[in-house]
């Protein structure tokens, strides 16, 4: 087995092989958040001496899940696929996974980066950052030493790093795109309008994150005053001393209770390292000119339509809270044009769903970015047989094995259970991965931009083509509501 050391700003590390590439796991890019740095921002790693090990993935941040491997609060690793390290520049890609800010991690099956980095030569980069209530709460009013977004400081330190060392590794530090799928992409979409973060970022990808779906400061701390109150931990000392393990056990719980759901880890807008909401911030200018490609599923949702997965994360509280503030007038309004658009009962109720979650902020967003900055829009709606039999058709996530092209990854595995060629499957990937890494390298697309009023998305399917990213009849619907009021008068408070 071939092994390569490299030596980065604060140690050498030896990689290994994975399917023809060289790979580093579980690189540490921080100092580990312990300790008096539970709720802090992310510190700078320290250096090591002799070779350090890069073979396995590091362990996962502390969640409830019990598939993604052990878990610890000492959790700030990446991961590294390139085809060599030998002093090329090629473009970088960095992936920040999803899982509603309270779960997920860079070390998973479907995320490994091995096919994506031989079949574009490009160098692939996945990380951890801090999830739930220790990436995502804010704590402050206990005491100044807790910060709020502790996860998306994570995610800055962990570009900081990649732009300073990835060149030891093959990649181009002034070439790095950001990726990221689900909460991954809400966190790509923000990072151009950080102050700390736009510098670091060369493109942005962001794949079914939602831009319009962040927090004030106030929300914020009255969910995390919650939190204190259900778990009965009153003070800062309780919180710093009962163990990771028993704070996130407590999760699933408080998130039922509280209602939010799904929900209940959100990016806060603090006012400084998070100077405003994503959307008003693109329509000011402050995000530049940073290319973006964003996106999603054409059926992010229809997973709700199956009644033990909606009952289960309370889709139907989700979606009644999201429209308290509307009008009876739209209310009864929207599913009528739905239904004229659509007319097939589950298609018409699967959209509505996907553009009220998903598709309308993404649009909202595209068309305010487009500005400024090139910005392309595309949709996922390719669907496998068991896709189709399932009742799942092309939902949230579905797009990640095409991304990678890891088909042996479990969700992977189920979503070709009654496909017994891959043939069609792989050549959707190939073509989805080669507009991923043309728009790495190059920061353009073959098909029209976007702008405000004109959003053509390139649809992924048996064939592809490009189409209206949202039908004009149903956004339109949008227009006045106080949900876009919010988000466009309201935001900054």
């Amino acid at each position: 087995m071939r092994k390569y050391v490299v030596e980065t700003s604060i140690g050498k590390v030896k990689g290994t092989d994975d399917e023809g590439v060289f790979v580093w796991r579980g690189i540490p890019y921080a100092k580990p958040p312990v300790g008096a740095l539970r709720f802090a921002p992310t510190q700078q790693a320290e250096a090591w001496s002799g070779i350090r090990d890069a073979v396995e993935f590091g362990p996962i941040c502390p969640q409830q899940s019990r598939v993604r491997g052990r878990s610890s609060e000492d959790c700030l690793y990446l991961n590294i696929w390139s085809p060599a390290a030998d002093g090329q520049k090629r473009a970088v890609l960095l992936f920040i996974h999803g899982g509603s800010f309270s779960s997920g991690a860079g070390s998973e099956r479907m995320y490994h980066g091995a096919k994506l980095s031989r079949f574009g030569d490009v160098v692939v980069v996945t990380i951890n950052y801090r999830v739930g209530l220790l990436g995502f709460l804010d704590f402050s009013f206990l005491d100044e030493d807790f910060h709020p977004n502790c996860g998306l400081y994570d995610v800055v330190q962990a570009l900081k790093w990649t732009k300073e060392n990835i060149a030891q590794f093959g990649g181009d530090p002034d070439n790095i795109t950001v990726f990221g799928q689900s909460a991954g992409g809400t966190i790509t979409a923000t990072l151009p309008t950080l102050p700390a973060a736009k510098e670091l970022v060369s493109k942005c990808i962001v794949m079914s994150g939602c831009p319009a779906l962040l927090q004030d400061k106030e929300e914020c701390v009255n969910t995390s005053r919650s939190f204190l109150e259900c778990t009965g931990l009153h003070s800062a000392k309780k919180l710093m001393e009962t163990p990771a393990s028993a704070l996130v056990a407590r999760e699933k719980e408080f998130s039922r209770r509280c209602g939010l759901g799904v929900g209940t880890f959100r990016i806060e807008i603090d006012g400084g390292f998070v100077p405003e909401f994503p959307i008003p911030a693109v329509r000011d200018g402050s995000a530049g000119k940073i290319p973006m490609l964003i996106g999603t599923t054409k059926e992010e949702m229809a997973f709700v339509l199956i009644k033990p997965v909606a009952k289960a994360l309370d889709v139907e509280g989700i979606m009644s809270a999201g429209v308290s503030m509307e009008s009876k007038e739209t209310k009864d309004r929207t599913p009528k044009v739905y239904q004229q658009v659509y007319q097939n009962n589950r298609l018409w109720k699967s959209m509505m769903y996907t553009d009220m979650a998903f598709r309308i902020g993404t649009v909202w967003y595209a068309e305010q970015y487009g500005r400024y900055a090139d910005t392309w829009m595309y949709r996922f709606d390719y669907e496998t047989a068991a896709m189709k039999a399932s009742g799942l058709h092309a939902f949230h996530s579905s797009d990640l094995p095409f991304v990678f092209g890891n088909f042996d990854a479990s969700m992977a595995r189920l979503i070709m259970l009654l496909t017994p060629s891959k043939k069609r499957a792989r050549s959707v990937s190939q073509e989805i991965q080669k507009d991923i890494v043309t728009f790495a390298r190059k920061g353009t697309l073959a098909w029209e931009k976007c702008w405000e009023g004109h959003t053509p998305a390139k649809c992924y399917n048996k064939e592809h083509a490009i189409k209206p990213m949202i039908e004009p009849e149903i956004r339109e619907q949008y227009e006045h509501t106080n949900f876009k009021k919010v988000i466009f008068q309201n935001a900054k408070r």
